[in-house]
C-alpha cells in the first residue's frame, strides 16, 4: 500500500469525505489537526458504529494537495447492537445516541 507523503500542519484546511461504494458516509473539515493521525482519530470517532472497507478523500486547501487513501473502519464492541451503513449521508439508521450526531452531513473539527 502507498503511505500518504503530503503533509498536514495544524491550522491547514482540510476538507475530508468518507465513502463506502457509491455513498458518502461523512464529509466534514478539519482546520485543527496537527498530522494524520489526529484526523484520522477524529474520523474513527465520528463513524465508531460503522464495519467495513470505506475510501477517504482528503483535499488541503492551504497546502493545494488532495489524496485517497482506502480505511477500514471497525465498529466497537456495543453489546446488543449491530452496525449498519446509514441509509444517506444526511440521516443515521441508529438513535443519536449511536453515533452521536443526528445527521452526518457537515462537521467543523
Amino acid at each position: 500500500m502507498k503511505k500518504l507523503n503530503h503533509k498536514i500542519e495544524y491550522g491547514d484546511r482540510i476538507f475530508a469525505r468518507l465513502t463506502m461504494g457509491q455513498r458518502t458516509i461523512i464529509e466534514f473539515i478539519a482546520d485543527r489537526v496537527s498530522d494524520l493521525s489526529e484526523l484520522l482519530a477524529q474520523l474513527r470517532h465520528l463513524t465508531r458504529g460503522l464495519r467495513g472497507l470505506a475510501t477517504l478523500h482528503l483535499r488541503n486547501q492551504s497546502k493545494g494537495w488532495s489524496a485517497q487513501r482506502p480505511i477500514m473502519l471497525y465498529a466497537q464492541n456495543m453489546t446488543g447492537t449491530t452496525s449498519a451503513i446509514p441509509s444517506s449521508p444526511f440521516q443515521t439508521t441508529k438513535p443519536n445516541s449511536y453515533l452521536n450526531a443526528s445527521a452526518l452531513s457537515h462537521y467543523a473539527l
